[in-house]
């Protein structure tokens, strides 16, 4: 059975809260995993059926400097069924503190970068977060999450990736903190939100309910770690 699609609908198939079964949320079909199903979903903590799973989790979980992230990212996408929840989720969260930015939070500390981007976005395209990563100057560099893509900003340089385009995600560390790259071994970091590193894992569901909301049959993406 082709686990992205239902045989009887052809709608997206998730896994069961228990992960015994295939559950159609469109027709209501359900299916017991066989072997082969059983193998291809293989022990991940993740409900949904998004991912090919190269990580070592248990690894992650036990290493404090990866643990914080990693478990953000499994509960996000255990507990929020779209995007937009999570986004509001990420928009609480904000109010506590003054180091990160969004839209109508401390937006003024965006506007250097927002400005500097703006001919890279489409016309409705949303900016959703920013995260200066700039330590003696500040709004020349860091991560705009927007819901089409992740733009990556280093002084003069922008580099982009599309959420539907994102082939794999790398869990790790870097200097003793955690660490997700998205499509990139060397670079691409999602970064460390200023220490709030459950806030990484967060952003990175997010990137990822993005990615399926708008391409539900896109290829799954696999989850890495570059752990010795």
């Amino acid at each position: 059975m082709e686990l992205n699609k239902c045989p009887n609908c052809s709608g997206k198939l998730e896994l069961s809260d228990n992960r015994n079964r295939l559950v159609c949320k469109y027709c209501g079909s359900e299916f017991t995993l066989d072997d082969t199903t059983r193998k291809e979903v293989g022990d991940s903590p993740v409900s949904k059926d998004w991912f090919v799973y190269e990580w070592d989790y248990k690894k992650l979980l036990d290493n404090p400097k990866t643990a914080p992230t990693v478990s953000a990212f499994v509960r996000t996408l255990n507990d929020y069924d779209s995007s937009e929840k999570i986004v509001q989720y990420m928009r609480d969260y904000l109010l506590n503190f003054n180091e990160i930015s969004a839209p109508g939070i401390r937006e003024e500390n965006m506007r250097d970068i927002v400005n500097r981007i703006s001919g890279n976005l489409q016309t409705s395209e949303k900016i959703i977060l920013y995260n200066d990563d700039g330590i003696f100057v500040h709004g020349k560099t860091g991560k705009v999450i927007t819901d089409k893509r992740v733009l990556f900003i280093e002084k003069k340089t922008v580099r982009e990736i599309m959420h539907v385009n994102i082939p794999y995600l790398l869990f790790g560390y870097s200097m003793g903190l955690p660490q997700i790259n998205i499509g990139e071994k060397y670079s691409n970091s999602i970064g460390i939100f200023n220490s709030h590193f459950d806030l990484q894992g967060v952003a990175t569901a997010l990137i990822c309910t993005l990615s399926f909301e708008q391409k539900p049959d896109r290829p799954k993406i696999r989850l890495m770690d570059s752990l010795k």
